[in-house]
């Protein structure tokens, strides 16, 4: 993983999240073909679910669950990354995004940033689409293409909830380290789920308060 700060003016910290094992690999055709024939030679069928043939392997840092739920609770809002407009996108992570465009790595690739304070990431999404049939019999398809030749009205869904994520980059005007990120996360979560929690018993201690006259008018 690599971590730049040229944007003095801006105080920007740009992160990228480059996998070392795996950079040689997108430049060098001579290496992609040599990985390329071991995975097919020793038989790797894990390896062949995260590359298309001929094609370099996915660069990026796979995210775990807990860092999944550490990014989507720091930056709840989520947006195409060809519709998001709130901040700059630094060049470093257009880059990234362009590569991650011409070798197709992901389906999908989104900017998850928060509307107050937005410090976005920038997520590769790996999933399946699904789509009707007239029969309104719904199936899920490894490609866009399928899913759309299979739908009764020519639209294909895809599904979030299957995918696998990887990170590409972020930005933001302090440099954070994960358990730095995973402490606001765990505040941020509690205050939200606390507030609805205090909602919850305000809204059961009227209740209570009113449960006589409540049963005075159902009964009488």
């Amino acid at each position: 993983m690599e971590t730049k700060n040229n944007h003095e003016i801006m105080k920007t910290v740009i992160e990228t999240f480059l996998i070392e094992e795996t950079i040689g690999l997108i430049h060098d055709n001579d290496q992609l073909d040599k990985w390329n024939s071991h995975v097919k030679d020793l038989g790797l069928e894990g390896q062949t679910k995260i590359v298309k043939k001929d094609k370099s392997p996915i660069p990026f840092m796979h995210l775990k669950t807990t860092q999944k739920n550490i990014c989507q609770e720091i930056c709840p809002m989520k947006v195409d990354v060809k519709k998001y407009s709130i901040t700059p996108i630094p060049v470093e992570i257009l880059d990234l995004i362009a590569l991650s465009f011409k070798e197709e790595y992901f389906h999908k690739i989104e900017v998850w940033y928060d509307d107050k304070a937005p410090d976005p990431f920038v997520v590769g999404l790996i999933g399946e689409y699904y789509s009707y049939n007239e029969e309104n019999k719904s199936k899920c398809f490894k490609t866009k293409k399928e899913a759309i030749e299979y739908s009764k009205d020519g639209k294909a869904n895809f599904s979030n909830w299957s995918a696998e994520h990887y990170l590409i980059g972020k930005w933001a005007d302090v440099k954070r380290s994960w358990e730095e990120l995973k402490e606001m996360a765990i505040k941020r979560f509690i205050a939200k789920e606390g507030n609805e929690f205090r909602k919850q018993i305000k809204q059961g201690e009227r209740g209570l308060e009113d449960l006589e006259t409540s049963a005075f008018d159902k009964f009488n």
